[in-house]
């Protein structure tokens, strides 16, 4: 996966609201994000399951991050 892609990656989950993080199984927040990154881009079947299976291994990442943003310091 390349710099670029992982870059609109992790802009896209800063930019998705909170609960739409939060309110979702791993697999609906990892379709979601996957589906709204395609919408921008479209991307080659072997871009596509790379970034789901990273997707999938940051989902605590992602949802800690959203819970932060709930209660900034």
């Amino acid at each position: 996966m390349n710099i670029t892609l992982l870059h609109r990656t992790w802009k896209l989950i800063e930019r998705t609201q909170t609960s739409e993080l939060l309110g979702m199984s791993d697999a609906e927040l990892v379709q979601r994000l996957l589906y709204k990154l395609e919408d921008q881009q479209s991307l080659e079947q072997k871009e596509r399951t790379n970034l789901s299976n990273y997707l999938a291994s940051k989902t605590a990442l992602i949802r800690d991050l959203a819970e932060a943003r709930m209660f900034p310091s």
